[in-house]
């Protein structure tokens, strides 16, 4: 079978512990040993990997998924079987329970801790065996963190006796919960209903809530279970490698300008690149040929060079365009209860105290100072004068509507404070951009029950659609606008509404407290794409 390789990277940044981590897939192909034994062959790096078995007890890893196009075709998602797996020593793999898997994550073994460099040759996937002849072939690869089961129930809110965030989760005003028997409330406000407002919800155990006590239904909500979250924010390029798969009429659902504009055009409109976006339109859409994106940072109209910002996180990003990246990507998104567990942990030791007005570094210390960037647009982006004591973050006062690289303040010398990390290694869930999450305080999030992985597919409209009478929800599903409105999946479960969804952790436009873990002031358009708002997405063990 003769197979042409396309290598396409999605995401390159920094940890907390680390410079930019290069994540490359190389040597990417099908190996037929047989009848039903199919394997997809490649070897994979990246840079500052690590597994420690104290304080946060976890690891990073990388997603891979693969994508193929047979000639005169449209691309389609590779799925694996789970079997026939080569994983050289030292490594280990993890896939969902499916039947069939979307991708897999590659991660040190328990018997591999440390930190350093990775690479590791020769790896082997099983793919299911239906894939034609003469096929084009793309790798994509996504750093991610694991996130383990919380051995404590974790802090919820921020509330210290007397003050709190906006709107922050708690027991009483301002008193932050830890306890299950406690009911979760909040401050009235205009974004959250009465149940959470007035009557709390429960967290008895991992994975689900129940809005009564102590008997009631257990309804399958995430929460506390171990899951991998995307290590940074979405990037540039891995929207602009998105939209490079899509067929021209699914790409115009995910762009702002129509994709048979002119070449050179910002595909959020003109003043994009003011704030740091950069995708434009490298050739347009003609027929039934789609449009080919690139990003022009440098603005010479030569694409995708090594100054045009790839590295930057990704902006103007509305629900259902995130929605439609992370179902495509065979991820999820995480609940604004997941948010505040990544951001603040629990260890072994029990769960770690929540703090007035912190955020994700875990202290309330954060830098005012105007940065000054050097070296912009690279995959060496960084901020001259960042702060060696207090906390770092893209927002309103050091960044003025403008987002930069993702990590980009984690350096040799940086510790979980000044490089912005979370508990887990997670980096830039305090500001850069605002990130959607399910909504706790309204019924069309709380009724996204299970919130299953996407599948790899996306409908030919472009929006993210899941399997038809399956057990599980996200937000929006149904064209669903109305947040006291239960969410269903019965029709088309395309996710071409937004109810059940809210803004956390602040970005470019915000103001300080708005990073706040615990804020929960964030209103939005539900169809507006802003310079500040992006995400990430989350791989639940389903």
């Amino acid at each position: 079978m003769k197979r042409f390789l396309l290598l396409m990277l999605l995401t390159i940044g920094a940890t907390s512990f680390s410079y930019a981590n290069n994540v490359q897939v190389s040597n990417v192909s099908i190996v037929n040993n047989g009848p039903g034994d199919i394997t997809v062959k490649f070897d994979l790096s990246w840079e500052n990997s690590w597994r420690v078995n104290v304080g946060p007890a976890n690891y990073d890893g990388v997603w891979v998924f693969f994508k193929y196009k047979a000639p005169g075709g449209q691309w389609k998602h590779i799925n694996l079987t789970g079997s026939d797996n080569v994983i050289p020593s030292g490594f280990s793999v993890y896939q969902t329970s499916n039947f069939y898997k979307t991708g897999a994550v590659i991660y040190r073994s328990a018997a591999n801790l440390g930190t350093g460099n990775i690479s590791v040759t020769n790896i082997q996937l099983g793919v299911v065996s239906n894939l034609p002849y003469d096929i084009d072939l793309k790798a994509f690869a996504v750093e991610m963190v694991y996130i383990p089961t919380a051995p404590f129930r974790p802090f919820l809110g921020d509330g210290n006796g007397t003050q709190e965030s906006s709107y922050a989760l708690h027991y009483a005003d301002n008193t932050a919960t830890t306890s299950s028997v406690i009911p979760i409330t909040c401050d009235a406000n205009s974004l959250d209903d009465a149940e959470l407002e007035t009557d709390g919800i429960y967290v008895y155990s991992i994975d689900t809530i129940q809005t009564t006590s102590p008997l009631g239904s257990l309804d399958p909500f995430p929460t506390f279970k171990n899951f991998w979250c995307m290590k940074y924010e979405i990037s540039q390029a891995g929207y602009r490698d998105f939209l490079n798969t899509l067929d021209s009429l699914q790409q115009s659902s995910r762009v702002n300008m129509a994709v048979t504009s002119a070449k050179g055009t910002n595909v959020q409109g003109a003043s994009a690149s003011s704030f740091g976006y950069y995708i434009e339109i490298a050739k347009p859409a003609v027929l039934d040929t789609p449009a080919t994106f690139g990003l022009d940072g440098n603005g010479n109209n030569v694409f995708d060079e090594a100054s045009d910002g790839e590295w930057k996180a990704c902006s103007y990003l509305n629900w259902m365009d995130l929605a439609a990246y992370l179902d495509w990507a065979g991820l999820a998104p995480m609940s604004e209860i997941g948010y505040e567990y990544i951001c603040r942990g629990a260890s072994s030791a029990g769960a770690n105290a929540a703090n007035f007005g912190e955020f994700a570094w875990g202290n309330n210390k954060i830098t005012s100072t105007a940065f000054a960037v050097s070296n912009a647009n690279t995959a060496n982006e960084y901020v001259s004068n960042s702060s060696t004591t207090l906390g770092n973050a893209v927002y309103l006062s050091t960044a003025s509507n403008y987002v930069l690289r993702t990590g980009v303040f984690a350096t040799a010398s940086s510790n979980r404070t000044t490089s912005g990390a979370s508990y887990y290694g997670v980096m830039d869930l305090s500001g850069n951009v605002e990130e959607y999450m399910i909504h706790l305080g309204s019924v069309a999030g709380r009724s996204c029950k299970y919130v299953p992985n996407g599948n790899g597919e996306i409908a030919a409209s472009g929006n993210a659609k899941l399997s038809v009478g399956g057990a599980g929800f996200w937000p929006g599903m149904e064209g669903n606008f109305t947040t006291s409105n239960t969410t269903t999946c019965s029709g088309t479960c395309e996710v071409s509404g937004s109810a059940g969804i809210r803004l956390r952790g602040g970005g470019a436009s915000s103001t300080s407290s708005e990073l706040a873990i615990s804020d929960r002031s964030a209103a939005f358009t539900p169809t507006a794409r802003t310079l500040s708002r992006g995400g990430r997405g989350v791989l639940y063990n389903r």
